[in-house]
């Protein structure tokens, strides 16, 4: 019997417990790929901060692993609208809005972001991405520097970075790693 509620979509767990336990039991399984087990326990979260705003973050997630672009979009632009203290949820929104529409719109996004988080390194780090990838290498790498400059282990991130394959040369020329062969 639990074995197929486990298994079931309509999954929801059979006692109420403390939030931080259906938020832990929630992450749990979204680690584990069991997204409709994630969202049950996500259910008991109560509707008052943090518990919303933690439901949402998981559910942002789920989103993302699903690809679910048109939904991430709408969580995402949610979270950051209510919370625009938080530079996550900018960076959430415009990888969504990249995917669910344009990279141009996802980089308005980080520009606006930019102006209230000045000394984000993840979003300037967004940034140079969007810029690499609209051909922009000069400013990718401005913003790089920048992102660098307020965050070392983005050196090593960027060396890996698909969305910057066109400047890794350049990053190799500031000593910030080895091109992979």
């Amino acid at each position: 019997m639990f074995a197929s509620v486990m298994e079931s979509s309509s999954y929801v767990p059979f006692h109420r417990l403390k939030p931080r336990v259906h938020l832990s039991r929630a992450i749990g399984f979204f680690q584990l790929g069991m997204f409709a087990q994630a969202r049950g326990e996500l259910s008991y979260l109560p509707e008052e901060l943090p518990w919303s705003e933690n439901r949402r973050a998981v559910v942002l997630e789920i989103l993302q692993k699903e690809q679910d672009w048109p939904g991430m979009l709408e969580c995402a632009h949610g979270l950051r609208m209510e919370f625009p203290e938080n530079p996550q949820w900018w960076v959430a929104d415009a990888y969504a809005t990249r995917r669910a529409d344009s990279i141009e719109k996802a980089r308005s996004i980080l520009l606006d972001g930019l102006i209230l988080h000045y000394d984000s390194a993840i979003i300037r780090y967004n940034l140079a991405c969007y810029a690499c990838k609209l051909g922009s290498l000069g400013e990718c790498l401005d913003f790089l520097k920048e992102a660098v400059k307020r965050d070392q282990s983005l050196k090593e991130v960027a060396m890996e970075d698909e969305d910057l394959l066109l400047v890794r040369a350049a990053l190799v020329k500031l000593g910030w790693g080895s091109v992979q062969v």
